[in-house]
């Protein structure tokens, strides 16, 4: 069976600007991705899954940077495989 999904992602990013400073920002953003699960005997069956992460932006302001404040984008890719068993 193959599958799409979407939904809700939290996260909390954090950041190091060398020696200067660090920053951290919670955030709210989006999952979305695709996935394949294959049932092989009775109640058991394995899954293939790709996520695509967006968290937005934090920012770093000047007195973390030490200079001018920036933007940090963050987004991130997560394979998952797995056994499931279902009651």
């Amino acid at each position: 069976m193959r599958y799409l999904n979407a939904g809700a992602a939290i996260g909390d990013i954090k950041g190091t600007v060398g020696a200067a400073g660090h920053f951290s920002a919670d955030r709210v953003g989006w999952t979305g991705g695709v996935g394949v699960e294959y049932a092989f005997i009775d109640n058991w069956s394995v899954k293939l899954e790709y996520l695509y992460v967006d968290l937005g932006k934090a920012t770093c302001a000047a007195t973390c940077s030490g200079t001018d404040p920036f933007s940090v984008s963050f987004t991130t890719s997560v394979a998952r495989a797995g056994v499931n068993y279902k009651f």
